[in-house]
């Protein structure tokens, strides 16, 4: 007979020592994301770019995973994009830079880098959650096909505005003001 280790709550997750490993708690369990080499360095490149528009226009922080996104409580579902990007004022509603809760309110952007093993429907789950958090804007970026599909998001789902290959210009959905070669995301 097969033994199923409760579901975690809300209550005891946030009493747990922080681990650092990459995750997810999907219903309240925790589902563990293993990412490639290739996966980082795609991460990094999005996040540096990120970060120079966040220089820029002073308008919001990026956040690179491991960081908590809280779609419910009950049953508990948090999700870790891997980067994301966060409004100053949305950032305001999440309690002190120092506290391990969960980003309670949606950031605006956040970024899902495909890897081999994803699976469509896992990647459908995600999107349904942010949808449902509140967030606006997603990008499916692929490294094996070295494409971003942005997502415009609602609460009556996802939509796709466009999928942009790499001798392209993307122009962010939620601020227009961000814009960047596809190529350099890519560039190793």
């Amino acid at each position: 007979m097969a033994v199923t280790a409760p579901l975690l709550t809300y209550e005891q997750y946030m009493s747990e020592e922080p681990t650092h490993q990459r995750y997810e708690i999907v219903d309240g369990v925790r589902v563990i994301v293993n990412p490639t080499r290739k996966h980082q360095d795609v991460l990094l490149n999005i996040a540096e770019l990120f970060r120079s528009y966040q220089r820029r226009s002073r308008v919001g922080k990026t956040i690179i995973a491991p960081c908590d996104v809280l779609i419910r409580r009950n049953p508990l579902r948090v999700r870790q994009p891997d980067v994301l990007f966060i409004s100053h004022e949305q950032l305001a509603k999440c309690g002190e830079e120092d506290d391990p809760a969960p980003l309670e309110a949606a950031p605006e952007l956040v970024v899902e880098i495909l890897s081999p093993s994803d699976y469509r429907s896992a990647l459908r789950e995600k999107i349904e959650d942010y949808c449902a958090a509140g967030v606006k804007e997603c990008w499916i970026v692929s490294p094996q096909a070295e494409t971003v599909e942005v997502l415009r998001l609602s609460a009556e789902g996802a939509e796709t505005v466009e999928i942009y290959g790499i001798s392209q210009t993307l122009t962010s959905v939620t601020y227009p003001d961000l814009t960047l070669a596809v190529e350099s995301i890519f560039t190793l």
